[in-house]
């Protein structure tokens, strides 16, 4: 099994994405918990465990945010990686308390796919999709132009060919 890739880290540019994307997500949940506050404020004084239990809920995602904002996503950007041999693609990716690894055989690729949001396009980062018949796989925050060379190897050692149905 000779490697055609070392073992390639993210760009950095990926942590400030999970942060923005982070923080994104924690308004949205405020948003969603402020409506049974709102209700108990304005129709159900009586009910206060629907201001405790939302303040509650609200409080943990919080805290749970922030940590993940300003320590999770060094210790997520440390564990992510991924390895590029003739015949299969490591995947690799955890947080602080885990770490998994995906074998992705080239065989089985079905196809591979970019994809970018409006925060990523911005970063200059894209993801890889790796599309097999029982799942996708994601190669996340890797350059733009990195992401275009990823996804030609893997499709020419895939052997599956590019008839341009693969997102461009």
């Amino acid at each position: 099994m000779s490697s055609t890739v070392s073992e390639q880290q993210l760009h950095p540019n990926v942590i400030p994405y999970w942060r923005i994307y982070r923080f994104l997500s924690i308004l949205k949940k405020t948003a969603l918990v402020s409506i049974p506050i709102a209700i108990h404020l304005l129709w159900l004084p009586q009910w206060k465990w629907i201001m405790y239990a939302a303040s509650a809920y609200l409080l943990f995602h919080w805290c749970k945010a922030l940590f993940y904002i300003f320590y999770g996503v060094r210790f997520s950007y440390a564990r992510r990686s991924y390895v590029l041999t003739s015949d299969e693609i490591i995947i690799r990716w955890g947080n602080i308390w885990s770490a998994h690894s995906s074998v992705i055989p080239l065989s089985r690729v079905l196809h591979v796919v970019i994809e970018q949001d409006v925060i990523q396009k911005k970063l200059g980062i894209s993801d890889l999709a790796i599309v097999t018949a029982g799942d996708s796989n994601y190669i996340l925050g890797l350059l733009e132009e990195d992401t275009t060379k990823l996804r030609r190897q893997v499709i020419e050692l895939a052997k599956i060919g590019d008839t341009g149905a693969y997102g461009e």
